[in-house]
């Protein structure tokens, strides 16, 4: 259950849309109003939270979005819409807080697969832009890359890294390169705890608990 045993945690990633910034509303509101330009039925929120990903066209496409349609269509529609609504993304509660503890004792990152809010602007607003050692943007849907690359700039081990992420795609890109997954497992994460939990034992469902996570590791070391 508990893939860290012995090991000893040095970094802490976060992934930023839906983890450490609450706005799925606005990514379903993009979503229901892609369908609404189309002229679709709009599939349920829950529907979009167990089934989308980061191959998205396929969502699409299975609810009868025409085959005409591409990504740079869809992706208009969606960035238009969250430069209108983004204004509603919220810091998730404890977060700040606990990236300020968290900073006093570990590397503190962001790897995100996309920006679709105006990520400095919430990290100034919060007061929080001080707490990362490394912020990769625009990491894209595989974000094993950008994961590798913070090992490589901390100078530590992918096993002693931690990625914090709501999206099953995140959490695989984690596992394939030997960081530790964490499900973000909270009711406005971009994906569903059941599918969450098919890929990680671990997670979290709000960020404050991270503490506690650590702690139980620290404390498995010991024994």
């Amino acid at each position: 259950m508990f893939p860290w045993r012995g090991m000893s945690t040095k970094t802490i990633i976060f992934d930023l849309n839906g983890t450490l910034i609450d706005d799925l509303h606005i990514s379903y509101g993009s979503v229901k109003e892609i369908f609404r330009v189309y002229g679709k039925p709009c599939p349920t929120f829950e529907q979009y939270r167990e089934e989308v990903s980061a191959d998205f066209m396929k969502f699409y496409y299975r609810y009868k979005l025409p085959i005409t349609a591409t990504k740079d269509d869809l992706n208009a529609i969606r960035g238009k819409f969250y430069k209108s609504h983004e204004i509603g993304a919220r810091l998730r509660p404890g977060a700040h807080r606990t990236l300020e503890w968290l900073n006093k004792f570990f590397y503190v990152a962001i790897v995100s697969a996309e920006i679709t809010t105006n990520l400095y602007r919430i990290l100034i607003e919060n007061g929080i832009q001080k707490n990362f050692d490394f912020i990769k943007p625009e990491a894209g849907a595989n974000k094993s890359k950008a994961l590798l690359q913070a090992s490589e700039i901390f100078g530590c081990a992918p096993q002693d890294m931690m990625y914090v992420d709501d999206t099953v795609d995140g959490l695989e890109s984690a596992k394939t390169v030997g960081v530790v997954p964490v499900a973000f497992a909270n009711p406005t994460g971009y994906n569903s705890e059941r599918r969450l939990l098919e890929v990680t034992d671990l997670d979290i469902s709000e960020i404050g608990e991270m503490k506690e996570l650590l702690e139980l590791q620290r404390r498995l070391q010991v024994v």
